[in-house]
């Protein structure tokens, strides 16, 4: 079963801000793109996006640098997929990187009626991914309280 997902671009001037880096948008539009094929890929079912939270744009992502975006399940409830992504920039010509964005996205498995389905059971394989689907239930959690559920 695929856990991880990687994404790889060069943006173009359309991307641009006046400012000459990529849009916010942009890049989140790419890391929610890398979180649903990781998902997809999981689930081996469609996936629609439940939600994004603690996205952080760490620094600007230059018009002509390479984006990764990669992108890992990490934790699974009955229907939904959470997914850890982190967005890596490049300089091509200098060899410079370093982490521009990082946030988590919940997908949710459909059928083919489009009603959420169940996906297969998350066992984490290490004590890193225990950890990281332990944070996942967490942030799930938080958000059930937070909309009174």
């Amino acid at each position: 079963m695929n856990r991880d997902w990687t994404l790889i671009e060069t943006l173009l001037p359309q991307d641009t801000n006046p400012a000459g880096s990529i849009f916010g948008g942009v890049i989140m539009g790419l890391m929610d793109k890398a979180a649903a094929i990781a998902a997809w890929r999981y689930a081996r079912r469609e996936v629609v996006t439940a939600g994004a939270e603690q996205i952080s744009l760490l620094r600007p992502v230059r018009l002509g640098e390479v984006v990764k975006v990669e992108a890992r399940v990490v934790c699974t409830g009955r229907t939904s997929i959470d997914v850890d992504v982190v967005v890596e920039t490049e300089n091509v010509l200098t060899g410079d990187s370093a982490v521009a964005a990082a946030g988590f996205f919940t997908m949710v498995a459909l059928d083919r009626e489009g009603t959420p389905t169940e996906v297969p059971r998350w066992e984490p394989r290490s004590e890193e991914e225990r950890r990281l689907c332990e944070a996942a239930r967490e942030r799930r959690a938080r958000r059930g309280r937070k909309s009174g559920r």
